[in-house]
């Protein structure tokens, strides 16, 4: 299954699962091959992003960060963890720091020169949450940071979006230039609440303390709540990491396929973010994923069906006839 979006679709790609309107009434349902009228349709009711099956599965050995089986682990746990501490008030934020080791166990095993395939999906908070703290951890590693700067670093990922859940304007697929000036300033309010619900955590470590308040801080002083400039590593790794899945997912700002995030990066390389950590994002992540369609100049057209120690040239297979 992949996350496409509509503006992108060409037609005859059939539905992953079921598109619902906002009344939650099926719109249009799993299993449809999608007509160029039903790309009309969803593009007119506002719809950006589908699921659709992948034709050349039995052909592809996506390589990923964690299994998924690990993911959908990880990603339970850091919700049960946080919404015990937002909803009950508990001291169930110290289990992070058992939780921290554990993934960081997990990811000593990864290949350090393996190109890892970047799962497109939609935004969820946790999500973002578990996959940001992912790939800090594997560049905190490649950049042979200690144990301890590695534990802290995960903790402050894992943490670093909590003050989203204290505020109440939209925040998926919201660019900021559609926000009233009223919502962008609530929206920004969020590292200073997140901040500030850690105040009680004593065992918290300043370096993770400080990743929640500055990780929409910029090297150029673009950034907020208090535009500076000079950060510790662990902030700057979770900047950059924060900054991509993002983008490729929609949340906090417009979702875009993952060269285009790369794209923007790179744009910013040693501006807003810090180039050596773009660079090692860059060599890491998989420009085009496993199962992504590449058209040639020529008009050929080829998937992609594993990736080599290349991020930006993956092994190829050529589309013959469209699949169905």
């Amino acid at each position: 299954m992949q996350i496409k979006l509509v503006n992108q679709l060409r037609g005859n790609e059939v539905l992953a699962e079921t598109v619902f309107t906002e009344e939650h009434l099926i719109l249009i349902p799993k299993g449809t091959e999608l007509k160029p009228e039903y790309i009309e349709l969803l593009s007119t009711l506002g719809v950006e992003t589908v699921a659709i099956e992948d034709p050349y599965e039995k052909e592809e050995t996506p390589h990923f960060f964690i299994s998924e089986e690990q993911r959908t682990h990880y990603i339970e746990e850091t919700r049960k963890i946080l919404e015990s501490h937002i909803y009950s008030g508990t001291d169930s934020l110290q289990k992070l720091d058992a939780f921290a080791k554990d993934i960081i166990t997990d990811l000593k095993k990864l290949n350090a020169e393996q190109v890892f395939d970047y799962k497109t999906r939609n935004a969820n908070l946790y999500e973002h949450t578990v996959m940001v703290a992912v790939l800090a951890v594997t560049i905190a590693k490649i950049l042979s940071l200690d144990e301890n700067s590695l534990h802290e670093i995960t903790i402050g990922a894992l943490l670093h979006d909590i003050g989203l859940r204290y505020i109440t304007v939209p925040y998926l697929n919201c660019a900021d230039a559609e926000r009233s000036a009223a919502e962008l300033f609530e929206y920004k309010k969020h590292t200073i609440l997140g901040f500030s619900a850690l105040e009680a955590e004593s065992w918290l470590p300043d370096l993770s303390r400080k990743m929640v308040l500055s990780h929409h801080e910029r090297m150029d002083g673009s950034g907020f709540p208090l535009k500076q400039k000079r950060q510790d590593i662990g902030c700057r790794i979770l900047q950059v990491c924060d900054a991509f899945d993002c983008m490729i997912t929609g949340m906090e700002c417009k979702r875009v396929e993952i060269p285009d995030a790369l794209a923007l990066l790179e744009k910013e390389k040693g501006k807003k973010y810090d180039a050596e950590i773009v660079t090692i994002l860059e060599h890491i992540v998989a420009h085009y994923p496993v199962g992504t369609e590449i058209v040639k100049e020529d008009g050929s057209t080829f998937v992609v069906i594993e990736q080599t120690l290349d991020a930006a040239r993956p092994r190829l297979l050529e589309i013959k006839e469209p699949q169905k």
